[in-house]
Formats: C-alpha cells, sequence, structure tokens
C-alpha cells in the first residue's frame, strides 16, 4: 500500500500512482497542503475548514520562521506544511536576510490560485506589522462559510498601516474588472498579474520583539502589472459562463450611483 507523508521527496516511491493517492488521502484528512521540498502543494477544499486560518495559526507559523526562528533545519519539519510558511518564509528573507523574494502561484483553473495569493498578502501583512505576537479577534470565531482572505481581512484592518491596506484592498478592484463566472469557477481570473510589494528597512530600534532586536521591514508601496485580459468576454461568453463581475455591481447599485455614471 501507498505512505501518506507531508513532504514528497519523502515517499519510498516517487512516480504519479504514489503523489496522486498522498495528496488525496490528505484532502481526505481535512489537510489542503502538501510539500515537495520547498513548494508547496494545494489542492481547494471548497469548503471552510476550521482552525486552517485562525489567529493563532498565523501567529505560529510567524513565530516559527520569523520572530523566534532558529538555524536548526527541523524547524520546518515539525510545522504541518501550510500556504503561511511560503509567505512567512519570503519575510524572513527579506528582512532578516536582505535578499528579494519572488513567490510563484500557478495551477489549474478553479486551484485556488486568486485565494492562495490573497492569503499570502494578508499573512505578510499580519507579520510586519507584528501581530504574530500580539491578541487578536480570532477569525474561527465567524460562523459564516467565508473564504479565507475574506475572514482574514477582519483581523487586519484595525491594525495595518495605510499602505498596507490599500494594497489588499486592490484585490477587490482587480478582481471587479478582471475575474468572471465559469463554469468550473465562481471567480475565475481571466487574467494575469505580476505584484510586487516594495519594502524598506524599518528602524532597528522599532524592530525589538519579545525583547530581541532583530531586522524587521516595513511595506512603503507596491506595483501591479496585468497582462492577458481576455477581452473577447466583454462582449460574449460560453452558456452558463458570466462576463466581468464590474457590470454585474453597476446593474445591482442603487439608482443615485446609476444616475452619477450615466
Amino acid at each position: 500500500s501507498f505512505e501518506i507523508v507531508e513532504d514528497m521527496v519523502d515517499l519510498a516511491f516517487l512516480h504519479e500512482a504514489a503523489i496522486l493517492y498522498n495528496l488525496k488521502a490528505r484532502h481526505v484528512q481535512g489537510k489542503p497542503y502538501t510539500r515537495t521540498g520547498d513548494i508547496v502543494i494545494a489542492c481547494n477544499p471548497y469548503q471552510w475548514l476550521h482552525g486552517l486560518y485562525s489567529t493563532a495559526n498565523r501567529r505560529h507559523y510567524a513565530n516559527a520562521l520569523v520572530w523566534k526562528a532558529s538555524n536548526s533545519l527541523n524547524t520546518l519539519a515539525s510545522l504541518d506544511p501550510h500556504i503561511y510558511e511560503v509567505s512567512a518564509a519570503a519575510y524572513r528573507g527579506l528582512a532578516i536576510d536582505g535578499v528579494d523574494q519572488s513567490i510563484l502561484v500557478s495551477g489549474e483553473s478553479g486551484a485556488g490560485k486568486t485565494e492562495s495569493v490573497k492569503i499570502c498578502l494578508h499573512h505578510i501583512a499580519s507579520v510586519q506589522e507584528g501581530t504574530a505576537g500580539q491578541d487578536e479577534h480570532d477569525i474561527d470565531n465567524d460562523s459564516d462559510n467565508r473564504s479565507p482572505s475574506k475572514a482574514t481581512s477582519t483581523t487586519t484592518t484595525s491594525s495595518t498601516s495605510p499602505i498596507v491596506q490599500r494594497v489588499l484592498d486592490s484585490n477587490p478592484l482587480l478582481e471587479a474588472f478582471g475575474n468572471a463566472q465559469t463554469v468550473r469557477n465562481d471567480n475565475s481570473s481571466r487574467f494575469g498579474k505580476f505584484i510586487q510589494l516594495q519594502f524598506d528597512v524599518e528602524d532597528p530600534v522599532n524592530a525589538i520583539y519579545a525583547g530581541h532586536q532583530l531586522p524587521s521591514c516595513v511595506l512603503a508601496g507596491s506595483k501591479c502589472e496585468v497582462y492577458l485580459l481576455e477581452k473577447s468576454r466583454v462582449v460574449e461568453h460560453e452558456p452558463e459562463e458570466r462576463t466581468y463581475h464590474i457590470f454585474y455591481q453597476l446593474l445591482a447599485s442603487n439608482n443615485e450611483i446609476k444616475e452619477e455614471i450615466w
């Protein structure tokens, strides 16, 4: 029988059947994330998983990989695979190691790429604001089945800087003009985007955590380049699909806004 592992480099036999079995088995266990070396594979669960994106979990990964991180190779192995390890490791490499970082998110339509990017952005924002060591309202106290990124926004709004909040608030705007409902995905991105987060080195005096002085950096700005927009969807689309969200949002707006626009 096949084995179940957190990191697929530990598979005794690395072939398609073993990989698919491992991903499926972890998915059934409510564990959507699996490592393959430095890569984190995400299987879209299409449901809310209690505790997966909680404040405690965000704090746990930030502390383990950034603020209280050791040089031990066992640090990552002691953590369950999670997208938070990607964002936390990127922040550590940028702030502490002083090396530019890149996060590449790729996958099939409906795989959860858009949500994964937003989750990473929110986690980086919470790490840089020092919220990893503060008590916050836990997003899992909310009873509705919201997406992880929408739920996380309730904890970032009150504490983040204006620049961070503007970067986070740009997502709904881009999605309105570039996302649409398809047969496979109700919020499918019909364009590609390249996001650059610009950080500045923080004053070491302000970069103190738990009594220890640590290098830190703060988000100073952001640039976003969009490309490959599916322009044909503006005038036509396949059956059971829709055009871009913005058109339906305009039609659903109140009469005052419609009169102002038209």
